[in-house]
C-alpha cells in the first residue's frame, strides 16, 4: 500500500455507524478511505508544482479567475458528495452496470452547485467532479459485486456505463449546442465524454504506467506526477487547450511535452526549470492543459486505490 493510503487508513474516522445502511455498514471503513483519497487527488493536482499553464502554488497559470485558494475551497465544497458517490455505486450492484451513470449524474449536479456555491460561480472542479464520480461510482458497484477494485475493473465498468454518452450528447442534434459539442462537430474531439467512454484509456495506456514506472526507478512522488503529467499533456486530445488555441495549440502543447519527454523526463537534471519555461510560454499563449489536469488527478486516484484492492473485504463491524 502506498504512503498516503496507508497514513489514510489508519487514521479514518468512520463515524457513527449506526447511522450506515446494514448493507453498506460492513464497507464504510473503504469507502470512507477512498472518499478521502479522491478528495485528497484534487489537492495533490492543484499543490503540483510547477504545472505548464495550470494553477500551481507558484502562479495562476493562464487563469485569472483563479488560485489555489479558490481550488481548495471548491474541493472542499466536493468532499461530502464522493461518499455518496461511492455509496450509490454499491447500492445499484444489483442492476446493470450501463445503467450506473443515470444513478450518478444527480450527485454529480448537486456537486457542482455545491462548486459553484463555493467559488462565485467560477468553474474549477465541474470536469472533475465528472471524472471523480465515475470513478467512485464505479468502485462502488464493483465492491458490491465482489469484484476486485483495480484500474482495468473500475475501467471497464466507466467504460460500459459511459458507451452511448457521445451518441446522446455529443452526436444528438437536438440538443442545446455546447461547448463541448462545437469542439466534436468541428474537430472531432469528444473531451471528458470520450475520456469516460473509454474507460480512460489514456490513463491506463500512457500516465498510469509512467507514474508507477518512475516511482519503481527512484523518482520521488512529485517527480513522477511530473512525469505523468507531461506524459498526458503529450498524448491527451485537450479539449481545454483547442478552446484557448485550437488545434494549433494542441499541436504546439504535445510537440513540446514529447520533446520533454526524449530528453529523458524527470531523469532530466534541469526537468523542473524547463517546466517553469515550458509554464511561461502557455501564459504567454493563454493555453492551460486542463484535461490533462483532470487525467492527472484520476491518474494519482487510480495508483492509489489498486493496492487496495486486498481490503476491498473490510468488515468493521
Amino acid at each position: 500500500m502506498t504512503n498516503v493510503a496507508l497514513k489514510l487508513l489508519l487514521d479514518q474516522d468512520v463515524g457513527n455507524l449506526t447511522q450506515v445502511n446494514p448493507r453498506v455498514r460492513g464497507k464504510a471503513h473503504l469507502f470512507s478511505l477512498i472518499a478521502e483519497l479522491a478528495y485528497h487527488s484534487m489537492l495533490v493536482e492543484v499543490h503540483l508544482s510547477p504545472k505548464p499553464g495550470l494553477v500551481d502554488l507558484i502562479n495562476n497559470g493562464s487563469h485569472s479567475d483563479m488560485d489555489v485558494a479558490l481550488f481548495e475551497a471548491s474541493a472542499d465544497a466536493i468532499r461530502p458528495f464522493l461518499n455518496d458517490f461511492l455509496y450509490a455505486g454499491f447500492e445499484h450492484s444489483q442492476c446493470s452496470v450501463e445503467s450506473l451513470i443515470d444513478v450518478l449524474r444527480p450527485i454529480g449536479l448537486k456537486a457542482e452547485n455545491a462548486m459553484f456555491n463555493a467559488t462565485s460561480g467560477v468553474n474549477t472542479h465541474k470536469g472533475m467532479i465528472f471524472s471523480l464520480g465515475l470513478v467512485c461510482g464505479a468502485v462502488g458497484w464493483l465492491v458490491g459485486k465482489g469484484i476486485t477494485i483495480d484500474a482495468n475493473y473500475i475501467s471497464q465498468v466507466i467504460k460500459q456505463s459511459c458507451s452511448l454518452l457521445i451518441v446522446r450528447e455529443l452526436d444528438d442534434s437536438t440538443k442545446v449546442h455546447t461547448h463541448g459539442q462545437r469542439l466534436y462537430r468541428e474537430f472531432g474531439l469528444t473531451g471528458a465524454r470520450g475520456e469516460a467512454a473509454r474507460g480512460y484509456q489514456t490513463v491506463l495506456t500512457y500516465s498510469l504506467p509512467a507514474y508507477q514506472t518512475a516511482l519503481s526507478e527512484g523518482a520521488s512522488a512529485e517527480e513522477a506526477l511530473w512525469q505523468s503529467l507531461v506524459t498526458l499533456m503529450a498524448y491527451n486530445q485537450d479539449t481545454n487547450v483547442v478552446s484557448r488555441g485550437g488545434m494549433h495549440g494542441l499541436r504546439y502543447v504535445q510537440n513540446m511535452s514529447k520533446k520533454l519527454l526524449m530528453h529523458g523526463g524527470w531523469l532530466d537534471p534541469q526537468f523542473e526549470g524547463k517546466l517553469i519555461d515550458f509554464d511561461r510560454e502557455l501564459i504567454k499563449r493563454n493555453l492551460s492543459p486542463g484535461g490533462s489536469a483532470d487525467l492527472l488527478a484520476i491518474t494519482w486516484l487510480l495508483a492509489e486505490i489498486e493496492p487496495l484492492s486486498q481490503y476491498s473485504a473490510i468488515d468493521i463491524d
